[in-house]
Formats: structure tokens, sequence, C-alpha cells
């Protein structure tokens, strides 16, 4: 039993080390007003969001989107920005070595909001 755990575990270590990593990467859920610490010199806070997707049930022309007004720090450097959720010009963004993609809203909160109730998922990768 104790041969099979050793040969085991040996071909575990083995299969594992050629597995390549792609640097960083973090996916948070993450609310309105609260700060994430992603590395020791990288973190971010969402100020608020500006919600203008079609609500559940209704009849919309448009689909909408949202809005997310949000602060990165980076080495003492600070940038105010806004994401978009399905504006692919505003989602991903890129600072530094790292980019932002905002995957998720929920729920759909309409307007402007700073309600903790609003869960962000968001990827942060280091490329």
């Amino acid at each position: 039993m104790k041969t099979k755990t050793i040969y085991f575990l040996l071909g575990f270590f083995l299969i594992s080390s050629g597995c390549e990593k792609k640097g960083l990467w973090k996916e948070l859920d993450c609310s309105i007003g609260n700060s994430y610490q992603v590395t020791h010199d990288l973190s971010f806070s969402i100020n608020s969001i500006n919600d203008s997707r079609c609500p559940e049930g209704a009849m919309c022309f448009w689909a909408g989107d949202v809005y997310l007004y949000i602060n990165i720090f980076h080495s003492n450097t600070e940038t105010d920005t806004t994401m978009y959720l399905r504006n692919t010009s505003r989602n991903p963004i890129q600072i530094a070595d790292y980019t932002f993609k905002v995957v998720d809203v929920n729920p759909i909160s309409g307007g402007t909001t700073t309600s903790k109730d609003v869960t962000i998922k968001m990827l942060v990768t280091k490329n």
C-alpha cells in the first residue's frame, strides 16, 4: 500500500511539473465600496455602477449595459476609469501588466447605485 502511494505521488509530481502556469489570475466576487488587494502593489475598488440593462420580464428595444466606476491603484499610481460589462472597447481594460475583465453583475439593479447588494464578478490577470 505504501509503495502504491509513493508511485502515485511521484506520478502526480511528474505530471504536474509539466504544466505551464500562465501568470497570476484571480476571479473575485466584488461589491461596491470595498477595496480588493490583488498583489502587494495592486488593488482596486468599485465606487458605483450605472445599470441600464433591461429588467427581467420587461420588453426592451435595447439590451443596455452596466457602467462601473472603478479606481485602480498600482505602484503608487491611481487610475480612475469606467468599465463596461458588454462593451468590448472598455472590457477588458489593461493597466500596466494586468488585465481587468468584468465577467458578470448581479442582480440587475436599474440606474446608478452604490448598494452593496450588487455582486460584480471581476477577473484580474497578469499578462
